[in-house]
């Protein structure tokens, strides 16, 4: 599951770069990386339960510390 939750939050990251995004897309934007929509939708929805989003209104931000993770390579 690792590798998968990775490479989701990577493709987001890819994507979005700290601009704010919504659930649908961030399912999107992941679902295009893997080419599979349902498991993008799952890996969105892991990604929210471990709270890598930090939440401003309706909007989502990736979280700062795993951004800085992601870029070192942790």
């Amino acid at each position: 599951m690792a590798p998968l939750l990775a490479a989701g939050y990577g493709a987001l990251d890819d994507e979005f770069k700290g601009d704010p995004f919504d659930l649908e897309g961030a399912v999107t934007a992941v679902a295009l990386k893997i080419e599979d929509e349902g498991e993008a939708r799952w890996i969105v929805n892991c990604l929210d339960v471990l709270q890598v989003f930090d939440r401003e209104d309706v909007q989502l931000r990736l979280e700062p510390l795993l951004r800085q993770c992601v870029t070192l390579r942790v």
